[in-house]
């Protein structure tokens, strides 16, 4: 309780903070308010990248801190219900509780000032092919709606795609959905305002690799913030 009360105050003072005085130029030292610089990046890395389970030694190597020390803040914010967990095979997994009554508070302070905490989930994508855009949506980003978990625009190997999502799949622990186009599809598609673009861009998704040319960015809702990973 005291952990989950002291959260939620300086959740309260920091944005009362911004909302005064707007974002620091530099990153906010939030180690020296939350109490421990591992627990800030484990909570930037569940509330800014990929919404994804993970699993101890992969949070880990994200945060680049030591285990013991991770382990540690995990319990803790498993304790104050933010973080829930699931065993598969032989690992415990992690995954935020979307019902978190400060997990919007948490989400925009980690936004704003938090450190920047890479999810090396798709790191290698870019081996699979010439691979122009990559978006992760669906299970990756909470959208139940789109009709794909990863859009993938280039010329790709097959193979390599397909071993590259087993891989995923294994990390993650559950299957995907995949979907390569080439970029004249694409083109063709979006010139046509297709359905099954639309539908992937209406929803919340998250770009990992775009090297698309201007002209053709996807064409998404106003509303829709879409962060690049790489």
């Amino acid at each position: 309780m005291f952990e989950y009360n002291r959260l939620s105050f300086f959740c309260i003072l920091l944005l009362s903070k911004y909302k005064l005085w707007g974002m620091p130029p530099q990153p906010f030292p939030l180690e020296k308010i939350f109490g421990s610089r591992t627990r800030v990046k484990i909570i930037s890395l569940f509330t800014t990248g990929i919404s994804r389970p993970y699993y101890v030694r992969e949070i880990a190597r994200a945060v680049d801190e030591r285990l013991n020390a991770v382990r540690r803040e995990l319990g803790i914010l498993q304790k104050i219900g933010m973080l829930t967990t699931y065993d598969n095979k032989r690992r415990k997994y992690y995954t935020v509780d979307p019902k978190f009554v400060l997990l919007q508070e948490l989400t925009s302070i980690m936004r704003k000032a938090g450190p920047r905490v890479e999810d090396g989930l798709f790191k290698n994508i870019d081996r699979i092919g010439d691979v122009r855009y990559v978006a992760a949506s669906g299970i990756f980003t909470g959208a139940t709606a789109s009709p794909t978990d990863l859009l993938i625009i280039g010329s790709v190997n097959e193979a390599k795609l397909e071993n590259f999502a087993k891989q995923v799949e294994q990390q993650i622990g559950r299957e995907i959905t995949y979907t390569p186009i080439t970029e004249n599809e694409y083109r063709y598609r979006r010139n046509f305002n297709d359905m099954f673009l639309r539908q992937i861009f209406a929803e919340p998704y998250k770009v990992i690799l775009n090297k698309l040319a201007s002209q053709i960015q996807p064409q998404a809702p106003t509303k829709q913030a879409t962060a690049s990973l790489v």
